[in-house]
């Protein structure tokens, strides 16, 4: 059950308020024995992507956070080669960083995979050796590389055919991983009452915009509605009449 309603218009800051029915953190508890942290804020999780990268031109670069049943960051780079002849059509390669927040729903797909390896492997499983992570190529010939650092932070690159290893290793190369190393967070049971959701367009900051989320449990949702009706007893009757 949502309710949304806006808080100011002018600084483009609404509230959102998500209801949950059950706890947000139970048998995911028992699985992993690790309690879930808060995310980095978008512009701190943006500022550990690859900046300028030579022979491409940086076509997007946002970061927002999201919920589903926790929040999340995730921050989204697309890259466009430079034609280096007339009429040659560009490549581009799309880089996505989220953190989980160590929640676990979020990292269960690496529980199952193998820490990659270097030797005799290309660019990314060196630069990513002892990560959990896998490599999928598609039909068309992409390829699409993820791994987990820290248990927490998953990267994600889709390649598209032509990048050659060289490519592939300084686009790895401009990534800031020591700022994401250590981030420990304080771990959590349960989300705070409120939480500030954010959304940052780099190249486009006019976009930028906020907006305060609180949760609270389908008792609370009673208790504040028979709050309502007390004041104002005619909202149930003009209900029962629609």
């Amino acid at each position: 059950m949502l309710f949304i309603s806006s808080i100011s218009t002018s600084s483009r800051l609404f509230f959102l308020l998500i209801v949950l029915s059950a706890p947000l953190f139970g048998q995911q508890a028992k699985v992993r024995k690790q309690l879930p942290v808060l995310p980095l804020i978008p512009s701190e999780l943006s500022a550990a992507m690859p900046g300028m990268v030579k022979g491409w031109k940086l076509k997007q670069s946002t970061a927002k956070n999201t919920y589903t049943k926790w929040i999340q960051t995730r921050a989204t780079r697309v890259f466009e080669s430079e034609p280096k002849q007339k009429g040659e059509k560009p490549l581009t390669v799309r880089i996505k960083l989220t953190d989980t927040g160590r929640f676990y729903p979020s990292i269960q797909f690496f529980s199952g995979s193998r820490n990659l390896k270097g030797d005799g492997a290309g660019p990314a499983r060196k630069r990513l050796a002892g990560l959990r992570g896998s490599e999928q190529v598609f039909p068309d010939g992409r390829k699409q590389v993820r791994a987990l650092l820290d248990e927490r932070f998953i990267i994600e690159l889709l390649l598209p055919v032509g990048v050659d290893d060289a490519q592939v290793d300084l686009f790895l190369s401009k990534f800031n991983f020591n700022m994401l190393k250590g981030k420990k967070g304080k771990p959590v049971k349960r989300l705070p009452p409120t939480y500030t959701m954010r959304s940052i367009d780099e190249l486009k900051p006019e976009r930028n915009r906020s907006y305060q989320m609180a949760i609270i449990t389908a008792e609370e949702v009673k208790q504040m509605l028979d709050q309502i009706l007390a004041v104002d007893p005619s909202i149930a009757e003009d209900e029962e009449g629609q």
